[in-house]
């Protein structure tokens, strides 16, 4: 890579140990609700009932927000058997391919899990029992994804740039990417 080149991996690599960070932080509080929870449920017969559908909200929370670093770290399941079965070449044209293709269904899914997060908005619904709105957390959807989205541009641009000739192959900076 040239000096002049900005390099993204700095940046990305900060953006996704935050996000871990903020979703692992969200999985204990989690945790810490459920076993206050149980604890007064046994204890003292108290069930508390904005547990089940803070945690709910949470869980989706930490599964969408975080599909983005699990995505940039290589930590999604891949099934290699017909790309082990290719050249480098022809794998990189088809991580560009999948990769493209990826990005427009996002693109698509996005747009619709907004407009559900706005038309809940807009009918006023509220959750069950803590009554608050629920577009708040329905939001975490379209956030999540755009996140998502953001991080298959970054691997897009750069499979494209080393295709291009414009990188080399280790220059990008992306963590490896693990085939389990």
């Amino acid at each position: 890579m040239n000096e002049n080149e900005f390099s993204w991996r700095s940046p990305l690599e900060r953006l996704s140990e935050a996000i871990t960070l903020v979703t692992g932080a969200t999985v204990l509080v989690t945790t810490l609700l459920i076993t206050f929870d149980v604890l007064m449920r046994y204890f003292l017969n108290q069930p508390q009932l904005f547990v089940d559908e803070l945690t709910s909200f949470f869980l989706v929370g930490i599964i969408f927000v975080g599909t983005g670093p699990t995505f940039y770290r290589g930590g999604h399941i891949r099934v290699d058997l017909v790309t082990n079965c290719l050249g480098p070449k022809n794998q990189r044209r088809l991580r560009i391919i999948t990769l493209a293709v990826g990005l427009v269904l996002l693109g698509i899914i996005i747009r619709e899990t907004f407009i559900s997060t706005l038309a809940a908005s807009r009918m006023g619904r509220m959750s069950a029992v803590m009554l608050y709105p629920i577009w708040i957390a329905m939001l975490w959807v379209p956030i999540g994804l755009t996140l998502m989205a953001f991080f298959m541009g970054v691997s897009f641009y750069r499979e494209w740039r080393v295709k291009k000739g414009k990188e080399s192959e280790g220059s990008s900076g992306e963590p490896p990417r693990s085939s389990r």
